[in-house]
């Protein structure tokens, strides 16, 4: 007589279990990469998520040139030869020059300039500087009146642009350390002084 008392019981407890069972599992693990089964995903929600596009467009390095000129060298101690050497290395060293003013005065943005940035930040120099000893000569000619002409020029990489809009990036970030292809070791025990040559001639 106990088992009959307690069939209302029973019934009530199996009608709530059938019902609880025949609705959908919620599953947070459900994604679009791993679906799941007879489950409803957190996807279909409509709840909405951010995403962030990222400008992955690379750009084309920007080429900086300059010209050098220089007049013809008259000497009575240097032979005909030496002095056309002298003026053509004369010109060279011109257009190295006028090349370091042009990427020094190089504009980053709107509102900041290389050479605004300069007296603030002294790495920022060195990391110009190692990129001037990566120029090469385009070309040299001697003129009618016998100057001399020579074309430079120096592509500034995609990252060059990242670095100097932010100096602080140029000593933590390892994509804006430049290796220069000089020998560094007479600059390294001169400490912080000035840089005294960026016109190497290889």
């Amino acid at each position: 007589m106990s088992v009959f008392k307690h069939l209302p019981l029973l019934a009530i407890i199996s009608i709530a279990l059938t019902a609880c069972s025949g609705g959908p599992v919620l599953s947070p693990e459900c994604t679009s990469v791993s679906p799941c089964n007879n489950s409803i995903s957190n996807l279909t929600t409509g709840e909405e998520k951010d995403i962030e596009i990222i400008d992955v467009v690379p750009r084309d390095p920007i080429i900086v040139n300059a010209t050098g000129y220089s007049a013809p060298i008259s000497r009575k101690n240097l032979s005909k030869s030496q002095a056309r050497l002298m003026s053509l290395r004369g010109s060279k060293l011109d257009a190295y020059r006028n090349l370091a003013e042009r990427v020094y005065g190089l504009k980053i943005d709107g509102t900041s300039s290389i050479s605004n940035m300069m007296t603030t930040h002294d790495e920022l120099r060195t990391y110009v500087d190692a990129y001037l000893v990566g120029a090469k000569v385009v070309s040299q000619r001697e003129l009618e009146d016998g100057t001399f002409e020579t074309v430079v020029e120096m592509a500034l990489q995609e990252n060059f642009r990242q670095c100097v809009s932010s100096p602080s990036s140029i000593l933590s970030n390892p994509a804006c350390q430049v290796r220069p292809r000089y020998n560094t070791s007479s600059s390294s025990q001169s400490g912080n002084s000035a840089t005294t040559s960026l016109y190497t001639v290889e």
